[in-house]
């Protein structure tokens, strides 16, 4: 893979001023267009490859990392170690029919 292409999807991150969610910072519109710009140089081999490590971050990586994330956040819920009683409720919750087919594994 070029160079280039490396360089825009891996640059320095500008800091943000504030925190807002999921809103794009500048510089993740900046690392866009230079990804682009990049994508545009990039031969037919390159883009597939690029394609194949994007689709496994997209498909594998990120889900998997939503899902780790999600039990962190529901761990650290209420700043402390949840009481058997109360874990079991929210198993059995997740479990319901009402999310059948949802994997929390």
């Amino acid at each position: 893979m070029k160079q280039n292409v490396r360089d825009a999807m891996h640059p320095h991150q500008l800091e943000r001023d504030s925190d807002r969610g999921f809103e794009p910072t500048v510089d993740e519109h900046l690392r866009l267009g230079r990804f682009i710009a990049a994508l545009d140089q990039a031969s037919e081999s390159e883009l597939r490859q690029i394609a194949k490590m994007m689709a496994q971050q997209v498909l594998m990586t990120y889900p998997a990392a939503m899902r780790w994330l999600a039990k962190e956040a529901a761990r650290n819920l209420g700043g402390g170690a949840w009481r058997e009683e109360a874990s079991e409720r929210l198993l059995e919750a997740l479990q319901s029919p009402a999310n059948e087919g949802r994997s929390y594994e």
